[in-house]
């Protein structure tokens, strides 16, 4: 199946993690923003967790569960960015770009999980409604 660290959405992740630390460095030490740095960098940090973590499940539905965790983190991300924006920690169009990264990442996520949900569902082993003819040669009895 391959490494979780050769997929794209997982890379792109880590990109939003370390735009949000670098962002972070910068903001005053008030409770606020302290506060705010603390969530949005958990946050960000889980997406490419779960990524990692429900890749190691290979296949079927807990991946797809850990993917769905994944893509809450995002969800989560795009909250506080918009909160940054909303009580003006740092310039709109600095988090505006953060949130394009992001909204990547979901995008990403979200087809990924489409298209493991639509291999699983698809996948399973069933048997078709098909007569079984059976030709029964007389025995010599």
């Amino acid at each position: 199946m391959g490494d979780y660290r050769d997929l794209i959405f997982y890379k792109k992740a880590r990109e939003v993690v370390k735009s949000i630390n670098d962002l972070i460095k910068a903001w005053p030490k008030t409770m606020q923003a302290q506060e705010i740095s603390r969530k949005a960098f958990r946050s960000a940090m889980s997406i490419g967790a779960n990524i990692a973590e429900g890749h190691g499940r290979h296949e079927g539905s807990e991946y797809i569960h850990y993917l769905i965790i994944a893509q809450g983190s995002a969800n989560e991300t795009d909250h506080w960015l918009h909160t940054i924006i909303d009580i003006g920690l740092s310039p709109k169009e600095r988090i505006e770009s953060l949130i394009n990264q992001n909204n990547e990442v979901r995008r990403m996520l979200t087809s990924s999980i489409n298209t493991l949900r639509s291999k699983w569902t698809t996948g399973n082993i069933q048997e078709e409604a098909t007569p079984y003819i059976a030709k029964i040669q007389p025995s010599d009895e």
